[in-house]
């Protein structure tokens, strides 16, 4: 933040956020919540967050899977959200299946 602006404090949508701290980097889904942003650094209030290595990939497809079934239920504004809400469900859902496919393919090298 620059010197003399204001702390800003803006809603999150759901995506994969990465932590740096004493140089090391870790990924955590995010399905949400407020970022606040202030001469003392970021801070994350998250509805609910996890490591990639602790998300259960087939609760997440199943979640998923629940929200398509309930569109049909909805309408109007709430029907946006909710395709919203979705799409950003399945973008994290595809960042973990393409970062599958990279670390496999790591992985197969080193044992190369």
């Amino acid at each position: 933040m620059l010197a003399g602006h204001a702390p800003v404090v803006a809603a999150i949508r759901p995506g994969i956020l990465t932590v740096t701290s004493g140089g090391t980097r870790q990924k955590i889904i995010v399905l949400g919540g407020l970022a606040e942003v202030s001469d003392k650094g970021l801070t994350v209030l998250a509805d609910v967050a996890t490591t990639l290595e602790e998300l259960d990939r087939e609760k997440f497809a199943d979640t998923i899977s629940d929200m398509e079934a309930k569109l049909a239920e909805k309408d109007g504004s709430e029907l946006d959200r909710a395709i919203e809400r979705l799409d950003h469900f399945k973008s994290i859902q595809n960042q973990l299946t393409s970062r599958r496919c990279i670390n496999a393919h790591a992985a197969s090298d080193t044992l190369s």
